[in-house]
């Protein structure tokens, strides 16, 4: 069964673009398309399906996404937030993560990649970024102070042994996590497939006890591989 998909932007280009996007993929279907996030809530309570994952952008009137984000996943625990958006906006990654965001994308990136992420947070519980992202947050992390990095975690890992439990692939894998790479990229490195990526994320999240990227850049630097 296609993964159910939901848009929520308030320009009907960006809405029509993403739309478009996903279009020519199989693996989802967009059974969901909101203005804002007012009207995107209305929308799920009349909703027969809910969509599993919300391609959501954060600039909005009315209500925006981080607000959105923060609202809808309370009431419906079950639905994964990408962000989708233009703002590469420090502040704003901290606060869509802890609104319970589960990747945050750019608008810009190709609907591959988009697909990827949709998979990765819908069957993997990952949290998918593109690299800018991914990079913007690394700096955070090493500039911020330890109770900051302790609010985006909701579990403390405290590994024991050098290897964290481990296997050297996932070891290779993790590191490469970290860069910002997606599954493609990640297996186009290794020479693997991107859904045997997939299958070693699931197990270094499971091993580690974590949920989500940014956890696995502070290991990665606890270890002092970054």
């Amino acid at each position: 069964m296609p993964i159910q998909v939901a848009i929520v932007d308030d320009k009907l280009l960006n809405r029509e673009t993403v739309t478009d996007k996903l279009s020519n993929y199989n693996e989802v279907v967009v059974s969901m398309i909101a203005k804002n996030g007012v009207d995107f809530l209305e929308q799920l309570k009349k909703a027969k399906i809910l969509p599993e994952v919300v391609l959501i952008d954060l600039e909005m009137p009315e209500m925006n996404g981080i607000e959105t984000i923060h609202i809808a996943s309370a009431s419906y625990p079950n639905i994964k937030f990408i962000v989708l958006t233009v703002f590469e906006d420090n502040e704003k990654i901290f606060e869509a993560i802890k609104a319970g965001a589960s990747g945050y994308l750019l608008k810009e990136d190709a609907a591959v990649n988009i697909i990827d992420a949709i998979i990765n947070v819908n069957e993997y519980n990952g949290i998918p970024m593109s690299p800018a992202i991914a990079r913007k947050a690394m700096e955070l992390l090493k500039l911020a102070p330890a109770n900051a990095v302790n609010e985006l975690e909701e579990e403390s890992v405290t590994p024991q042994d050098d290897n964290l439990g481990l296997s050297k692939r996932e070891i290779e894998i993790l590191k490469e996590l970290v860069t910002g790479k997606n599954y493609k990229a990640i297996g186009d490195t290794l020479y693997i497939s991107p859904t045997t990526v997939r299958k070693h994320v699931s197990n270094i999240y499971q091993k580690l006890h974590i949920n989500n990227r940014i956890q696995i850049v502070n290991i990665a630097q606890q270890k002092k591989w970054i």
